[in-house]
């Protein structure tokens, strides 16, 4: 027999979903909602170093309709207010990048290039600046010194949906809405609220692609190893501008997948 559900148990479980989530008053999950993230992110804001490792994809529509999911994984450490090393390894960047409160070093390993950026400031400045350039990091909100304010922007409905599990370990599950993307968000309960899965779907490009998050070796304080903020770049290496590094984004040249959009 058949594992996978048939189409009326489908929409009896959806039924049920529907059902007993109108039996929960929206004020009270919004409320719930609000204050658990308001938790993590003064839970996050308060450390001063972070290290974690993670596992992140992206999906892109083809101009025929295909659905194409890109996964990387990589390493992060963070310095409260300035500094910020992280590792990026996928199908087509394996990518090391470093910003030390004085200038941004972007190591393109596969491509034996890097860029480098001078410009002092703090994170939130560095974030800033890249997203000025184009450069997108859907991660990197969850670096600024106030999570919850930068989260909240443009929130127009938000749910705790219920408890969950992720990896094992147990979350509290919440989704948010904004006019232009819906995302969701699991928060380890207990001592420790942070995030463990985190979901960005754009719901107004066609098959709504998602960016999704997974984090996991979450240590903080005197538990971070020491980590340089600087890289060394081998000799052979090029100079080049940031925006000739291919796949900051995660993505392919849009040749390399039939001129996915």
């Amino acid at each position: 027999m058949s594992s996978t559900p048939s189409f009326p148990r489908l929409k009896r479980i959806f039924l049920y979903a529907s059902l007993a989530a109108s039996l929960t008053p929206a004020s009270a999950w919004a409320d719930d909602a609000k204050a658990l993230l308001k938790s993590m992110s003064d839970f996050l804001t308060a450390q001063k170093t972070i290290s974690f490792t993670y596992q992140s994809s992206l999906e892109a529509v083809t101009p025929d309709f295909e659905k194409l999911q890109f996964v990387s994984s990589g390493t992060a450490n963070m310095t409260r207010p300035d500094k910020l090393r992280v590792t990026r390894t996928g199908g087509f960047a394996d990518l090391d990048v470093s910003f030390d409160g004085s200038s941004l070093t972007v190591h393109g390993k596969n491509l034996d290039a890097y860029a480098n950026i001078d410009g002092k400031g703090s994170l939130d400045d560095l974030i800033d600046r890249l997203m000025t350039a184009g450069v997108e990091a859907p991660g990197a909100d969850l670096l600024s010194s106030n999570v919850y304010d930068v989260l909240m922007s443009n929130v127009t409905e938000a749910k705790h949906i219920s408890s969950a599990f992720v990896d094992g370990v147990e979350c509290e599950y919440l989704a948010f809405r904004t006019p232009e993307i819906d995302w969701q968000i699991w928060i380890q309960t207990g001592s420790q609220p942070i995030p463990r899965r985190y979901v960005i779907t754009s719901k107004h490009v066609v098959q709504a692609p998602q960016y999704t998050l997974a984090i996991s070796d979450f240590k903080s304080g005197a538990d971070v190893a020491a980590v340089a903020y600087t890289i060394e770049i081998p000799a052979s290496a090029k100079t080049v501008d940031l925006s000739e590094m291919q796949s900051l984004d995660e993505l392919p040249a849009a040749a390399d997948m039939g001129e996915a959009k």
